[in-house]
């Protein structure tokens, strides 16, 4: 057999194999046959009820770098702690004292009702939290001030746990209705991202813009009903984002700093003023 033939054969036949190899992990739930090469996993299914888990089956999974838990730690964080390349986490149903702090852990997506207190590694670049409470403690190894924070509050109150306060980039995922009283919480406010998930989309007290003299970007999704006049002068502002709204207030807001340099303007999905039923709708952000 030519030499070129034998190579394209042994080629095609690596490459079957490494399509067609399976490695069995048992995290104590029984065996489960996954690809070796697998770089996302729900372990919710694999792993047994109640009891010890075999954290060891990760060894066997050497491209791993996003996982999804739910309740307990049950030693998750110690875990991932021994597997650097685990850096994206998905908790559902948090519970207790969190530690992640000797994690690689970048980006992580956490629900804060059950938790008592969350320390995050200093690898962090977004935490993205959800329903957090009044006596949640998050802390961390350095004042974060790269890291971004998305909060999921589904109402008009905004809990910021006192770890949090520093945050310089911000994302709010709300309801209908907001007032930016609520943001007094925040000390250090570069950029700011409001995202009314439900009508009206009614954004109040924008004066109170002012507390924060630091924001140099803001953006709002869905914001149908708001005084764009009363947005207030902020002396490093140079992006105001409009993604849906109504074309009156996109006009009143290029009115509002028209004849400058900055804020460029921008918007997107703007309805026409006097269709409601368009107004009341919801655009994907």
């Amino acid at each position: 057999m030519p030499a070129n033939t034998w190579n394209f054969r042994s080629v095609r036949e690596l490459r079957r194999a490494h399509v067609d190899a399976v490695v069995e992990v048992d995290f104590g739930a029984g065996v489960h046959r996954l690809t070796p090469w697998i770089t996302a996993l729900d372990l919710r299914a694999l792993v047994p009820g109640d009891g010890p888990v075999d954290w060891a089956a990760l060894d066997r999974l050497p491209n791993l770098s996003t996982v999804s838990w739910s309740g307990a730690d049950r030693g998750l964080a110690e875990a991932i702690a021994r597997h650097p390349q685990i850096q994206y986490l998905e908790w559902f149903g948090a519970e207790g004292d969190l530690d992640l702090r000797q994690t690689a852990i970048v980006r992580l997506w956490i629900d804060g009702a059950g938790l008592r207190s969350l320390l995050l590694p200093t690898t962090m670049i977004t935490l993205l939290l959800q329903g957090p409470h009044e006596g949640l403690r998050i802390e961390t190894q350095d004042e974060r001030y790269g890291m971004g924070l998305h909060l999921s509050t589904g109402g008009a109150d905004v809990v910021v746990p006192a770890g949090l306060r520093e945050t310089p980039v911000v994302r709010l995922n709300l309801g209908g209705e907001f007032s930016v009283k609520a943001l007094e919480g925040f000390t250090n406010l570069r950029e700011l991202t409001l995202d009314f998930e439900g009508p009206p989309g009614r954004l109040t007290d924008l004066p109170l813009l002012g507390q924060h003299p630091g924001l140099f970007r803001l953006c709002l999704i869905n914001a149908y009903e708001m005084d764009p006049a009363t947005l207030p002068d902020l002396p490093l502002l140079s992006s105001v984002e409009l993604v849906g709204t109504r074309a009156g207030i996109a006009a009143g807001l290029r009115e509002r700093f028209a004849g400058r340099g900055l804020p460029e303007v921008s918007v997107r999905h703007a309805r026409p003023s006097g269709n409601q039923e368009a107004a009341a709708a919801v655009e994907p952000s």
